[in-house]
């Protein structure tokens, strides 16, 4: 597994944990239903379980589901710590993870073409810096704070 599979699973894992902390109860239930949903169904595919095309595409929903939650209560969690965080500079840590993203395909396949956008795995990748470009920028805020 390279290391944005690594960082995407450590992402799935610590969402219920990040919904915690958005200290919103109906939010923090919502993600660890479909964090249990996720986990259970999951497990069935990997254990050898015959999955028909619908199931499969129900699975699919529940991923793009569950990653809104992740950046929803990255967001959330942020926007706590960080009361300077509006959604306008999450969208330019946003375009910036894009960006990041593209260049990393990029260089790494010898390819700079625009079906990319089109790829499950790009977009994966997107969100996975993003959380991690929010993850420094709050560190590095919440540091200053300490520090003054």
């Amino acid at each position: 597994m390279d290391v944005f599979g690594i960082l995407i699973w450590l992402g799935i894992l610590i969402n219920p944990f990040l919904a915690y902390q958005t200290k919103i109860k109906s939010l923090y239930r919502i993600t660890l239903i479909s964090f249990v949903t996720f986990l259970m169904t999951w497990g069935y595919a990997v254990m050898g379980g015959t999955v028909p095309a619908l199931f499969d595409t129900a699975w699919s929903l529940l991923l793009i589901a569950y990653v809104a939650l992740l950046v929803l209560n990255s967001y959330l969690v942020s926007k706590r710590f960080v009361p300077q965080m509006t959604w306008v500079r999450f969208g330019i840590i946003a375009l910036i993870s894009v960006g990041v993203s593209q260049a990393w395909v990029g260089l790494s396949t010898g390819e700079w073409t625009t079906s990319l956008f089109m790829d499950g795995e790009f977009w994966m990748m997107s969100v996975i810096v993003l959380l991690l470009i929010l993850l420094l920028v709050t560190m590095k805020t919440l540091d200053r704070r300490v520090e003054a």
